[in-house]
């Protein structure tokens, strides 16, 4: 495994837990902080969009 690769799978380990945390905090932020947050969740992909087949869905097998 890269350098970067190892880099990137150990932020998103530690940051997934982090960012989940705020979420349930986020009505303690100010707008900004909120909006912030929210693009970063669904940059992550972390929250639902309330679109399950859409190309920015994940998929559960990454083979298919």
């Amino acid at each position: 495994m890269s350098l970067n690769r190892s880099a990137e799978q150990t932020y998103r380990q530690w940051s997934t837990p982090i960012l989940l945390e705020l979420k349930e905090r986020e009505h303690q932020m100010n707008p900004s902080d909120r909006q912030a947050l929210e693009n970063v969740l669904l940059e992550r992909r972390l929250i639902d969009t309330g679109n399950p087949a859409g190309s920015d869905r994940r998929k559960a097998d990454p083979t298919s």
